[in-house]
């Protein structure tokens, strides 16, 4: 399996607000930010990227941040917070500090500090819910698949582990079962190589899942 890019999400991420305007995760769903990708496939890039910001402003040492990239600044410019944004900037969020930080990589500057505003318990958001089914005959495989997920993607949410109806897929398959799990999904498959699919009329829905990721023999190699 070739894992081809890093995506920090953490398990549970509560909901921020910029007091400046605009929820974190609404501008999130709305595609206007997206969990930070490590393109270099390294394990150290966020210590790297803060590291770098950390030369240019002092940041906060007792907690590590929640990174987004900028994908889509069209939806993001009525906020005030991100009004000197452009596409590929980071938004570096310190829940516990209660500060976010704009950065341009490109020309190395910090472009805007803003206090955010944390919300409460019932208002938190949890990573989508993962099933993984073994659709071959290779013992062990949702283990080892889970094992190399979560090098990848920090704290999967993966709920049930289990034996597909039929043990001769030859490609894996990505099931989005909950929309609230579309975005995740659609990493998944690029990761593990795989296609989105439609639940294949022999096999059940899951009673506890957002996603269901049927592992072909191609997951195996």
């Amino acid at each position: 399996m070739n894992f081809n890019s890093k995506i920090i999400i953490p398990a549970v991420l509560v909901v921020i607000i910029l007091s400046a305007g605009g929820g974190y995760f609404y501008w999130l769903s709305k595609g206007a930010l997206l969990p930070f990708q490590n393109q270099n496939n390294e394990p150290d890039e966020v210590k790297r990227l803060v590291a770098e910001v950390g030369r240019l402003i002092d940041l906060p040492t007792l907690e590590s941040p929640t990174i987004a990239t900028v994908t889509d600044v069209s939806k993001l410019k009525e906020q005030p917070f991100f009004q000197k944004a452009k596409n590929g900037d980071k938004v570096l969020i310190y829940t516990q500090a209660k500060k976010a930080y704009l950065y341009d990589p490109k020309i190395k500057k910090v472009m805007d500090v803003a206090p955010i505003n944390i919300g409460t318990e019932s208002a938190q958001v949890t990573q989508p819910k993962i099933v993984l089914r073994n659709g071959t005959t290779s013992v062990g495989l949702t283990l080892k698949v889970e094992a190399e997920l979560k090098k990848t993607y920090l704290n999967l949410n993966v709920s049930e582990k289990e034996n597909a109806v039929r043990a001769d897929y030859q490609k894996t398959m990505v099931v989005i079962l909950q929309d609230n799990g579309r975005d995740l999904a659609n990493n998944l498959a690029k990761t593990l190589q795989a296609e989105i699919g439609d639940l294949p009329p022999e096999e059940s829905k899951p009673k506890d899942g957002d996603i269901l990721i049927i592992l072909g023999k191609d997951s195996t190699d």
